[in-house]
């Protein structure tokens, strides 16, 4: 797994991200657009380093991959020998606001779970901040959240504003054709052969959300290998 962490010794964090997230491996279905924005802005990070501030604003329900598009656009940026710094506010009692400062050389700040500070004043005056210095240096800034940034309930004016100003796409579920689609996808990024049949099995059989999905598929992975047999519905139904 890969760390990243602020220029700063003392802000340093152990923010691992998941060998999986990457752009590669996420199924767009009708995120397409938002999706190749966001992998555009970060492969022209190289290109424009003195550019104008970008700021986008992921929002959708669980499971539609906001954590991992910003994982995977930290992975991308990274790739091209850059230090990204990912920020994930659920988890914002491991750490403290100074881990927003001294962002001047940092080319691209992913800030996950925004909603997770909506109301705490202080935070909020952080991210404002942040904001404010990746705009004076060029930085790039990528935000998720649960909900759109008309109803998250930021109460410090300036950030709200600043919110509503950028580019701003909400991620849409995948039905259950998707679904069988990206866990089939996943699969065969494993090297693991799934068919349509044992795809659609698991839809059935097992919770219905992508992250319950896909950690199923982890241990799945591992049960085939060490039985040394084929992923196939009667080897599943051995597992129950």
């Amino acid at each position: 797994m890969n760390t990243f962490t602020s220029g700063r010794e003392q802000h340093a964090l152990n923010l691992r991200l998941r060998d999986a997230s990457c752009f590669e491996n996420y199924f767009v279905a009708r995120n397409r657009e938002a999706v190749e924005r966001l992998q555009h802005a970060v492969l022209s990070l190289s290109n424009a380093p003195q550019a104008p501030a970008s700021w986008l604003y992921l929002w959708g329900e669980p499971g539609t991959g906001k954590t991992h598009l910003l994982e995977a656009a930290c992975r991308t940026a990274q790739e091209q020998g850059h230090a990204p710094l990912y920020v994930p506010l659920a988890d914002k009692a491991d750490f403290t606001t100074a881990l927003l400062e001294d962002v001047e050389q940092v080319p691209l700040v992913c800030v996950d779970d925004v909603d997770a500070i909506a109301g705490d004043a202080t935070w909020e005056a952080a991210l404002f901040a942040l904001y404010e210095h990746l705009r004076a240096h060029g930085g790039m800034l990528v935000l998720a959240a649960r909900i759109s940034p008309a109803a998250i309930g930021i109460k410090l004016a300036d950030l709200a504003t600043r919110l509503a100003a950028g580019l701003v796409y909400q991620l849409q579920p995948l039905s259950d054709a998707e679904k069988i689609a990206a866990l089939r996808l996943r699969a065969q990024r494993r090297g693991l052969e799934m068919t349509e049949e044992v795809a659609n099995y698991l839809l059935t059989r097992f919770p219905r959300d992508m992250h319950s999905l896909f950690a199923l598929l982890d241990k799945l992975d591992t049960a085939t290998l060490a039985a040394q047999r084929r992923l196939t519905i009667p080897f599943l139904r051995g597992l129950e």
